[in-house]
């Protein structure tokens, strides 16, 4: 995330056949790992409420970053820290939003919707004949989902937009974090701060966890598979991966997590449904693609500071 993932540290070119093969399996895995924990956090919210579902996954998840790397912890210098304390609040309101979101519709069509942030991002601005075709693809997509069915609510669907604009807000932030201070450093103050925050209102909110020790595991397996553990196989796929590759791989998450709320939660989908999600997804794949492949021309990467 410091580095361009076309190259490595050393600016050499980090992508190689057996190197994108190695990354495409890393990033199917952190999908697969990622969208099955969204499914599980549906029955912890289910259990115990939004809140403290996500308070479960949060606090645990920045619980086992600190274990592993205690010195992830230190305060980052004063000049990074607003930036940091946006970061944190962007990834907050992303995840309760998404929380409030698949709690009221399906999660593969939460998580299509929700890639229209980094499908904002990446073509903001741009004035390519292709970006047109990519909007085309998301507008029809939003479009199939413009009714609500009776598997999506309406305030379903708000939530899921809101996820997708503090998503973009995310990148954007993220983006520059990264380039400042080290990527598992930032994760994990991220996380932590995420927890502080949410405390305070998991109490104000009535404590629902005492008594649910399903809900509590449960939540343990939502915080490795949807931080914990894809953090580490993401780091380790783009250093091996193109971004363009990098971006179309996942941008089959929603696919993923259609399939996982079939098989983990019994979510169907109607025809339109599963083709809204289809259109969202090449809208993504193919701009992800197009904009890495331009970016990878155009901007020489640079050297990253760490702390």
């Amino acid at each position: 995330m410091g580095t361009h993932p076309d190259q490595d540290r050393t600016g050499r070119s980090a992508a190689s056949p057996r190197g994108s093969a190695t990354a495409a399996l890393l990033v199917v895995m952190v999908g697969l790992l990622m969208q099955g924990g969204s499914a599980l956090a549906v029955l912890v919210i289910d259990s115990v409420g939004v809140v403290q579902a996500l308070w479960l996954r949060t606090a645990l998840a920045a619980i086992i970053l600190v274990a592993l790397r205690p010195r992830s912890l230190r305060l980052p210098a004063r000049s990074d820290r607003l930036l940091l304390a946006a970061l944190t609040v962007s990834l907050l309101a992303m995840n309760l939003s998404f929380y409030e979101a698949i709690s009221r519709a399906p999660v593969g069509i939460v998580v299509a919707v929700e890639f229209l942030g980094p499908l904002g991002v990446a073509i903001a601005g741009s004035r390519r004949f292709l970006d047109v075709v990519w909007i085309v693809f998301a507008g029809a997509g939003v479009f199939l989902l413009a009714r609500p069915s009776g598997s999506v609510t309406t305030l379903g669907l708000v939530f899921a937009f809101i996820a997708a604009g503090c998503w973009a807000a995310f990148i954007l932030l993220a983006k520059r974090a990264v380039m400042r201070l080290e990527p598992l450093r930032v994760t994990t103050l991220m996380l932590v701060g995420s927890g502080l925050v949410l405390t305070p209102i998991m109490l104000a909110s009535g404590v629902k966890i005492a008594g649910h020790g399903r809900a509590i595991l449960l939540g343990l397996a939502v915080a490795i598979l949807s931080s914990a553990l894809p953090y580490f196989l993401e780091l380790a796929a783009i250093q091996r991966v193109r971004a363009s590759t990098y971006g179309v791989l996942l941008s089959i998450e929603p696919a993923i997590a259609a399939f996982w709320g079939f098989i983990v939660l019994s979510q169907e989908l109607a025809v339109r449904e599963i083709g809204a999600i289809g259109a969202i997804v090449v809208a993504a794949a193919g701009a992800s693609w197009v904009h890495a492949q331009a970016a990878a021309v155009a901007v020489p990467v640079s050297e990253e500071r760490t702390d």
